[in-house]
């Protein structure tokens, strides 16, 4: 701990003069104050890795101090003293932030062991916020949504890209997040991980969501990604191939039918010629149903699109005007 510094504030000098002595005997880099102001103006100067304070002073007590260093650097731990000990203070210093509460005279290894845990602690927590931040840069990039929520489903942190995917502002951001509980409930909160596809019917978008269980088992992280430009070009890609599937197979049609619909049209013509003493009104129905039936065909080859429409008794039909008109 020798590279660790540590403000160290109290405003009984003789107090701060041996506890001077003894962080000093443990290796640890000292800077002393007697005025909880001051010291609050030391701290904004330097780079300290803990601090060490009375709670009773005149002009602040410790605790007010502890609230205010932890708004300039949350990471850095705060331990309270105070030879009046009381279970009340006790409480509202680690609610507030306060790494540990020790009562005067304060044993020199326990000191010892709790700002050397404390600095391990507040070092690992830097860590692990500074990846977290790192992590939250990079995925916003790619403008995906990080969330933990805990075991119940409540958000306890998320990045911007989150509301931003969601379209909230700051005053309206949520404390669930806004897809089927049930659904969340099974896919991510009851598993180690989970991959899965969600409608999110309030703005029409598909979303990707893939979640994991923090090692301790306590959170989960979900990764939320905007899926629906994805969704819409793989529609697009199935109704491609749908269509070159009804063109290659009107082609075919097309093809099989044309050779019968000549001989039929020239046997339609060899009987109206030859057949002077029947009734050719038949003959000539017969001849204009087989040529509607050879421009039927003719479209079918130059189908270029799908297209339906309505028909009774069946949810739509190839408009084969519409189709080969493109």
């Amino acid at each position: 701990m020798s590279t660790k510094k540590i403000l160290l504030v109290d405003d009984d000098e003789n107090i701060l003069t041996v506890l001077k002595m003894r962080l000093e005997l443990m290796g640890l880099q000292v800077t002393s104050c007697d005025n909880p102001i001051e010291a609050l103006a030391l701290f904004k100067k330097g780079d300290f890795d803990l601090v060490l304070t009375d709670q009773r002073m005149d002009g602040l007590k410790g605790v007010e101090l502890l609230s205010k260093i932890k708004e300039i650097a949350p990471f850095v731990p705060v331990i309270i003293m105070t030879a009046y000990g009381k279970v009340d203070d006790a409480v509202i210093s680690m609610k507030k932030g306060a790494f540990s509460y020790l009562e005067k005279p304060v044993d020199a290894k326990e000191l010892k062991d709790i700002i050397q845990r404390a600095v391990e602690i507040a070092g690992i927590e830097k860590r692990v916020s500074l990846e977290r931040e790192l992590w939250g840069t990079v995925i916003a990039q790619i403008g995906a949504g990080l969330v933990i929520v805990d075991m119940e489903g409540n958000i306890q942190w998320a990045n911007k890209s989150t509301w931003d995917l969601f379209r909230l502002s700051e005053d309206s951001r949520l404390k669930r997040l806004p897809f089927d509980e049930g659904l969340i409930k099974d896919r991510t909160l009851s598993k180690n991980k989970g991959n899965f596809e969600y409608f999110h019917k309030d703005s029409g978008r598909w979303f990707l969501i893939s979640s994991a269980k923090r090692p301790e088992g306590t959170e989960v992280a979900v990764l939320i990604l905007d899926i629906t430009e994805l969704k819409e070009a793989q529609r697009a890609l199935l109704e491609q191939q749908r269509l070159e599937g009804i063109v290659e197979m009107a082609g075919a049609v097309a093809h099989e039918f044309s050779q019968p619909l000549q001989a039929m049209l020239l046997n339609c013509e060899l009987l109206r010629s030859s057949a002077s003493s029947l009734d050719k009104k038949p003959l000539l129905r017969l001849e204009r149903q087989v040529e509607h039936l050879g421009e039927l065909v003719h479209k079918l080859t130059d189908i270029t699109r799908y297209a339906k429409k309505d028909y009774p008794g069946t949810d739509g039909i190839i408009d084969l005007q519409k189709a080969a008109e493109g």
